[in-house]
């Protein structure tokens, strides 16, 4: 018996010690055990959870050697557009555009609304209209490709500080990353950083534009505030912050004269102090019209976006809209702009002369630059 038991333990250990010489030479001579590591990422990939995109992090690109990333203007979900989406879908705003957005590397947007659950009583008083939009419809701007919002605006604090902490939530929950707000002014200024074909850019977020100074400055009792504009030594100062470290800067700033489709002379004023702190583009929102473009200085600049997504009550040049598409490309910043407009709570294509209008309409409003096809070339 005790034999029997000696020759099962030597027949066992033989067995392990053959396994262990079989796993040696198969990693040395490359057989497959039939287990592979998880792969380092090698890009930044879009995952697919509970039909919402989430990201990972690492650096990738649609496309070889260059980046694209595409800016849109004002967008809000209230009034007409929650009714259209509550009915139709989250999707069915961005149902032409979505396409061409996911096609680009990063999408950005201006989200001009709170984005919350809570009752009037938490509105700001100092503000004219208070725009509220449902958690449940970002999965819209998710859908449609879109990466990051800004939150420097007017209406980011419609309902309070609160309301705006509960946006960055909302956005949070849904993968959404913002710029432009934030729980101390530090963290309002700071920029999202990506990496996209081993170039490292920064995009930040300001506003030049609020009902009220406490809207954009903090203490010890502020809970959340929007990156205040008006003091241009100390927006110069965050743009040389967040210049260090990156390749490629772009500054998404809220500014200008609503219903106005050119520039005032403080913006050009703060392009020429802005570019001189090293930013490489620059993008407006606000005026709810689209204005002209211009390279200073080799710096591209997109002066209004006008809206991209606003309620049915906008007409002729408050429902005019596009895709700006900023390509980075050895080591310049090209700009081009595909028009749309907005019809009915929903981003709709133009008609081939009607698109050929409005880029017309948009060279004459620019600063030394032609329009060809959609590209915005300087002269």
């Amino acid at each position: 018996m005790e034999k029997g038991i000696f020759k099962v333990l030597i027949f066992i250990t033989l067995c392990i010690i053959l396994g262990a010489i079989i796993v040696v030479v198969g990693n040395l001579v490359g057989i497959d055990s039939g287990y592979t590591e998880e792969p380092e990422p090698i890009g930044k990939l879009n995952v697919r959870t509970n039909g919402l995109t989430f990201k990972n992090e690492g650096t990738w690109s649609r496309k070889q050697g260059q980046v694209e990333i595409i800016f849109v203007g004002d967008l809000m979900m209230d009034m007409s557009v929650k009714d259209t989406m509550d009915r139709e879908g989250p999707d069915y705003p961005f149902k032409f555009v979505t396409d061409n957005i996911q096609q680009a590397d990063l999408a950005v947007a201006n989200l001009e609304t709170a984005v919350t659950t809570r009752d009037d009583s938490y509105k700001d008083r100092n503000q004219l209209f208070n725009f509220k939009s449902k958690p449940e419809h970002l999965e819209g701007l998710v859908n449609a490709g879109f990466d990051l919002v800004s939150l420097g605006n007017n209406h980011a604090l419609d309902y309070g500080e609160e309301g705006l902490l509960d946006t960055m939530e909302a956005l949070t929950d849904y993968g959404i990353d913002y710029i432009g707000a934030g729980k101390d002014e530090d963290a309002a200024f700071r920029s999202q950083s990506y990496v996209i074909n081993e170039k490292k850019i920064n995009i930040m977020g300001a506003s030049r534009f609020v009902p009220a100074v406490s809207w954009y400055t903090f203490d010890e009792t502020t809970e959340a505030g929007v990156a205040g504009a008006y003091d241009l030594d100390k927006l110069v100062e965050m743009v040389k912050r967040e210049k260090e470290g990156t390749d490629y800067l772009i500054l998404y700033i809220h500014w200008g004269i609503e219903r106005t489709d050119i520039p005032q002379e403080y913006q050009k004023y703060y392009v020429k102090k802005i570019v001189e702190a090293g930013v490489d583009a620059i993008v407006g929102h606000h005026p709810h019209w689209l204005q002209g473009f211009e390279y200073y200085e080799g710096v591209p600049v997109a002066y209004s976006l006008g809206n991209f997504l606003f309620p049915d009550y906008v007409t002729g040049n408050t429902a005019e809209t596009g895709l700006l598409t900023l390509t980075i490309d050895d080591g310049e910043i090209f700009m081009s702009f595909k028009p749309y407009f907005i019809y009915q709570d929903q981003i709709i294509p133009l008609s081939d002369q009607d698109e050929n209008d409005l880029l017309e309409k948009l060279e004459r409003l620019s600063f030394d630059v032609d329009i060809n096809g959609y590209e915005i070339v300087g002269r």
